[in-house]
């Protein structure tokens, strides 16, 4: 007797649980046309997190990740790849990368073994790269295995890649365990997994974009401690020239987050700037002032044509999140997790 009733608690708990956890995901409901923001979280603190942003209704979801698979997301969410069915987000401090579904969010594997992972691009449906700040080697992996198949050396940190043809744009943003400068591309072929070659940019290159007519844009800091004035480059992707290069005025400014709709070019530096492809000089005047605000993480959606913006705050307490059309005029706001650092645009 002892035993059934036994077996009938369990059953019962089980059932509640199970019950329990329908009713949650039920509330979850993501569609395509919304856009994925990924907030970093404070380093050793695992509190990043995911929200969803539906422009039409303006509904916010927050702690998505952790709503549905009841486990945190881990410690420091540092980007994401959406490609196909899945997600695939990378926890720099964590060393994985978790895949989610794409639509209901569940937990459906990760990449371990890692050490200090930045940014994933994917070849093809059995292949992706893991450039990585501490190591100066690119991880190779099985996107469907979850396996870590081969590595490229790079001899440098990594961080941002885009793809152009077989070649693999990879920046190296960090001088972090090298003796190096930290200024220049790395080229990797994606089909030997080989590198190749290589292009001297401005230091610390942290981010990239390709236009339509397939050349390349960097956008470069200047160093951590304003070694050299900001510069942004343009620069062909078949004989790896330098097309053009643009240089700042101001050592101190840190312009950053480069993204391109069209023929416009978008980063940060203080506000948020834009100007053509054609242009022969650099804007001087923001589009959007930034005012009081701590702009932090910057994207354009391609489709709906609008600017999403984070303000970071103080570090410590949930970030915002400025929408505005492409002539500046703002949309809506909304509240995120710590320090919003990713958007992700789902079509």
């Amino acid at each position: 007797m002892y035993k059934i009733l036994f077996l009938l608690i369990i059953v019962l708990l089980f059932t509640s649980c199970s019950e329990k956890e329908d009713v949650e995901s039920d509330g979850i409901k993501i569609s395509s046309g919304g856009v994925f923001i990924l907030s970093e979280g404070n380093y050793s603190a695992a509190n990043s997190s995911l929200s969803y942003y539906y422009p039409e209704t303006g509904e916010i979801e927050n702690s998505l990740f952790y709503r549905v698979n009841n486990v945190p997301l881990g410690d420091v969410a540092q980007s994401m790849t959406i490609h196909e069915s899945g997600v695939y987000i990378v926890i720099n401090n964590s060393g994985i990368v978790f895949k989610i579904n794409r639509e209901t969010l569940e937990f459906e594997g990760k990449i371990s073994g890692l050490v200090s992972p930045r940014e994933m691009i994917f070849i093809n449906n059995h292949k992706a790269y893991i450039s990585d700040l501490y190591r100066t080697e690119i991880s190779i992996v099985n996107p469907s295995t979850f396996e870590i198949i081969g590595s490229i050396e790079v001899g440098k940190s990594s961080d941002c890649m885009i793809k152009s043809d077989n070649k693999i744009m990879i920046a190296n943003w960090s001088a972090y365990n090298q003796t190096k400068l930290n200024n220049s591309v790395m080229i990797v072929n994606s089909e030997s997994d080989i590198l190749t070659d290589s292009i001297v940019v401005g230091i610390e290159p942290n981010s990239m974009v390709v236009d339509k007519d397939g050349f390349l844009w960097v956008l470069c800091s200047g160093g951590f401690m304003n070694d050299e004035l900001p510069s942004l480059w343009k620069i062909n992707t078949v004989t790896l020239e330098i097309e053009k290069q643009f240089t700042f005025s101001n050592i101190m400014q840190s312009p950053d987050n480069l993204c391109i709709v069209g023929d416009s070019l978008y980063f940060l530096n203080n506000g948020i700037f834009v100007m053509s492809v054609h242009d022969q000089f650099l804007p001087e005047i923001p589009l959007i002032i930034e005012g009081n605000k701590n702009y932090y993480s910057l994207g354009v959606d391609p489709v709906n044509n609008e600017i999403y913006v984070s303000d970071a705050l103080d570090y410590n307490q949930n970030g915002m999140i400025y929408r505005y059309n492409l002539t500046g005029d703002i949309k809506s706001s909304f509240e995120a997790g710590i320090i919003p650092g990713s958007f992700g645009f789902n079509y």
